[in-house]
C-alpha cells in the first residue's frame, strides 16, 4: 500500500547503502553515496550491471562538481591526476544536501517530479508497475510499448529503485510511452532518447579517488554550473530548452518519474511520463554540456555502439581514443598523460545497440592503460580500421586481436597490411564501387553493357525471367537465347548465355546488389562463409569451389557455378562479370589454376587488364 502524505519514509543517497563496492582485501559492500566519498581512495565500484556502473560514476561526478572541486585549468587538472583529488569536501556537500538527494522527498525527489503526487492522489489508476523502468528487462523487444515482463514486476527496495532512477536518467531509448496526454499533458507520451543511448562512453576505472581524478576535467567558460536534482516545470508549449552547463547536463531530466513509496520504504508501482525534451544543438558532440565522455568517430560523430561487435573488439575504441576531438574527455586525458609522461588510466565503455526501438545487447569493454598508452596503437589501429573500411566483408571484431601482440605493434606499414591480408585488403567489392565496363566495340564490353540495361529496364523483366530459367534448364528454344547470342561471335554464344544466366540468377537474388562488379568470383568466395570460417575454412564453401574447379566443361560447371553466384548475391557481393566471360570462354586447366589461386591464397589480384591478358593467353593455350 502506499504512504500517506501524514508518513512517507525517508531515502536519501547521502545515507542509503546502495552502491556495490569492494575493498582492497576483497569484501564486498554496500555503500551510501557520502561513504562511498569518504572512502574513496580505498574502495572501487562493483556492480555487475555495465549500465548502473556507468549511471553511478556520472552521479558522482556532478556531486564532485556540485561541491566546487573541479580543476579550473589544465595545470590544476594535470596536477590533479598526478597527486589525486581530495575528496572530503564532496563527501560534505552531500551530507549538507541530504534532503535534495532523497528519494521520497515530498516537494522535491531526486531526478523526479515532485509535482505528479497531484496525479497519484487524482488518478492513481495512472500508475504502472515499477519494472517499468528497467531498460535491460525487454531486450530485443520494445520496452516502452511490449510489457509481457511486468506480468512479473514485484515491489523493489529503495537501493533498487535508486539504481532503475539512475539508468533511465543516463540511458533512456526513444518510443511510444504508456501514458495519457489527459493525465500528463501533450506530448508526454512519445519518449525521446538521451545521448549516451546507441552510443559509447568512456571512462577511467580504478578506485573512486582515481575514476574522479582524471573524470573530473576543466569546465571553461562559465564552469559547471549549477545541477538540476528535481524534475522542475516544463517550458511553454512548444518549447525546448537544451542543458546550459555541464552539472545541468550530467542530471538533465529526460523523463517525468515519480516514485510512490510503501510504508516499509519498498517501491511497487510509478508515474511515468516523457520530460524535459532537449533542444537541437548544433555544436560539435563533445563540445556539448553532458557529452564529453562520448565517443566519435574521427569526423567527430557519434560513435555508435554498434560499431563494437564483442567484449574483445577493441580496435574502433582504441582508434577513437587517439582522434578524439579536443573538448572530450578522451583527448584531455591522453593530453594529460602525454605531458606528465605518465600512463593513462585503465578505462571502462560502456554502450547500447538499439535498433528499430529496441536494444539489442549492452556493450561493455576494458581497455588496460597499458594499452592506451602504447604510441604504436595510434597507426596500429588505424590500419585495422581502414581495412575494414575498405573490405566488403570481415570476421566481427577483425583485427582486434593484433593489438594485443607485441610483435604487431612495431612492422612496418607494408608487413602490417600482409598480417591484416587475411581479411584481403582490396580482394572484394564494395558496393560503392562498383565497375561498370568500358565503351569498347569488345563483344564482351557490349554483352556486359547490354545485361545492365537490362537489369533496368521494366520492359526486359521477361528476358530477364527467361535468361533465369536458363541458368536452372538449359533449353536452345529458350527466347532469351536469341537476344545474347545476336551480340557475340558464334564461338562466344555458349559462354555468352552461362554469363548472361548466372547474372540474371544473381540479380533475382539480391536486386539491390551493385549490377558490377571488381573482383572475380573465386576471388569473392574467400568471404563466403559464416562466423569466423570463411572461404578455405568454411567446409562447404571450398566443396562449392572444388566442384568448380573440378569441371572439365562449361555444362558441367553451370550448376555449381550458379550456387556460388547465389552465395555472392545472399552476401551482397557482385562479381565481374567482364571478367566471368573472359575466363568461361577460355575454361582449361589455366584458368582453373588461376581461380585456385584466387580462391586458396591472400595474394592481391593483379590489374585487371593483366587478368584479362592471363585469360586470353590461357584460351590461344587450350
Amino acid at each position: 500500500m502506499a504512504t500517506t502524505a501524514a508518513f512517507r519514509p525517508s531515502a536519501s543517497l547521502a545515507e542509503l547503502p546502495f552502491i556495490e563496492a569492494v575493498y582492497p582485501c576483497g569484501k564486498l559492500a554496500l555503500l551510501s553515496l557520502a561513504e562511498v566519498l569518504e572512502q574513496g581512495d580505498r574502495v572501487r565500484l562493483v556492480t555487475t550491471d555495465p549500465l548502473l556502473w556507468a549511471a553511478t560514476v556520472r552521479l558522482l561526478l556532478a556531486v564532485t562538481y556540485a561541491a566546487g572541486s573541479a580543476p579550473s585549468g589544465k595545470q590544476q587538472y594535470r596536477h590533479q591526476v598526478l597527486h589525486g583529488l581530495n575528496l572530503e569536501p564532496a563527501a560534505r556537500w552531500v551530507r549538507a544536501h541530504a534532503g535534495d538527494l532523497d528519494l521520497f522527498e515530498p516537494h522535491k525527489p531526486l531526478f523526479q517530479d515532485g509535482s505528479l503526487h497531484a496525479v497519484a492522489e487524482g488518478r492513481p489508476d495512472a500508475a504502472i508497475p515499477v519494472l517499468y523502468l528497467d531498460v535491460t528487462a525487454a531486450l530485443r523487444r520494445p520496452l516502452l510499448s511490449d510489457h509481457r515482463h511486468l506480468h512479473a514486476s514485484v515491489p523493489v527496495s529503495a537501493a533498487r529503485a535508486a539504481g532503475l532512477i539512475l539508468v533511465q536518467q543516463m540511458w533512456c531509448m526513444s518510443g511510444r510511452i504508456t501514458a495519457n496526454e489527459s493525465v500528463y499533458g501533450k506530448g508526454s507520451t512519445f519518449g525521446s532518447r538521451s545521448p549516451a543511448c546507441g552510443g559509447l562512453v568512456i571512462q577511467p576505472d580504478g578506485t573512486v579517488s582515481q575514476v574522479l581524478s582524471w573524470r573530473l576535467i576543466p569546465v571553461l567558460g562559465r564552469g559547471p554550473g549549477t545541477a538540476h536534482w528535481t524534475y522542475t516545470s516544463r517550458p511553454a508549449r512548444g518549447q525546448r530548452q537544451a542543458p546550459a552547463s555541464e552539472s545541468g547536463a550530467l542530471t538533465w531530466h529526460h523523463r517525468r518519474i515519480l516514485l510512490l513509496a510503501q510504508d516499509e520504504g519498498t517501491v511497487a508501482r510509478v508515474l511515468f511520463a516523457q520530460g524535459r525534451r532537449p533542444g537541437k544543438q548544433t555544436a560539435p558532440l563533445t563540445d556539448r554540456p553532458g557529452c564529453r565522455d562520448l565517443l566519435t568517430t574521427e569526423s567527430g560523430a557519434p560513435l555508435p555502439a554498434r560499431a563494437v561487435t564483442g567484449e574483445e573488439d577493441t580496435a574502433p575504441l582504441l582508434h577513437s581514443w587517439w582522434t578524439a576531438p579536443a573538448g572530450s574527455w578522451a583527448h584531455t586525458a591522453r593530453r594529460a598523460a602525454e605531458a606528465l609522461d605518465c600512463q593513462p588510466p585503465d578505462v571502462r565503455v560502456t554502450g547500447l545497440t538499439v535498433s528499430h526501438k529496441k536494444i539489442d545487447n549492452v556493450r561493455h569493454v576494458f581497455l588496460p592503460g597499458s594499452l592506451l598508452g602504447d604510441s604504436r596503437g595510434k597507426s596500429v589501429a588505424a590500419h585495422v580500421m581502414n581495412t575494414r573500411t575498405q573490405a566488403a566483408e570481415t570476421r566481427p571484431g577483425f583485427g582486434s586481436t593484433h593489438l594485443h601482440q607485441e610483435t604487431f605493434m612495431h612492422p612496418s606499414d607494408t608487413e602490417l597490411l600482409e598480417d591484416l591480408a587475411p581479411g584481403d585488403l582490396g580482394l572484394f567489392v564494395t558496393a560503392d564501387t562498383p565497375r561498370r565496363p568500358v565503351e569498347t566495340d569488345d563483344p564482351v564490353d557490349v554483352l556486359t553493357r547490354k545485361l545492365g540495361t537490362w537489369a533496368r529496364s521494366h520492359r526486359t523483366r521477361a528476358l530477364m525471367a527467361d535468361l533465369a530459367a536458363w541458368a536452372a534448364e538449359p533449353n536452345p528454344t529458350n527466347p532469351a537465347y536469341s537476344s545474347v547470342s545476336r551480340l557475340v561471335p558464334e564461338e562466344l554464344h555458349e559462354a555468352a548465355m552461362l554469363t548472361a544466366a548466372l547474372f540474371a540468377a544473381h540479380r533475382r537474388v539480391a536486386s539491390s546488389a551493385p549490377v558490377y562488379g571488381n573482383a572475380p568470383i573465386a576471388r569473392l568466395m574467400r568471404a563466403g562463409g559464416t562466423g569466423r570460417r570463411r572461404g578455405p575454412g568454411h567446409r562447404a564453401t571450398r566443396a562449392s569451389v572444388t566442384l568448380v574447379l573440378d569441371a572439365q566443361c562449361l555444362e558441367d560447371l553451370r550448376a555449381p557455378l550458379l550456387h556460388l553466384v547465389r552465395d555472392a548475391a545472399r552476401g551482397g557481393m557482385t562479381p565481374d562479370w567482364t571478367c566471368l566471360l573472359h575466363d568461361l570462354s577460355s575454361w582449361g586447366p589455366a584458368v582453373r589454376q588461376a581461380w585456385r589461386a584466387q580462391f586458396y591464397t591472400a595474394s592481391p589480384l593483379p590489374p585487371r587488364r593483366e587478368q584479362l591478358a592471363s585469360a586470353d593467353e590461357g584460351h590461344l593455350a587450350a
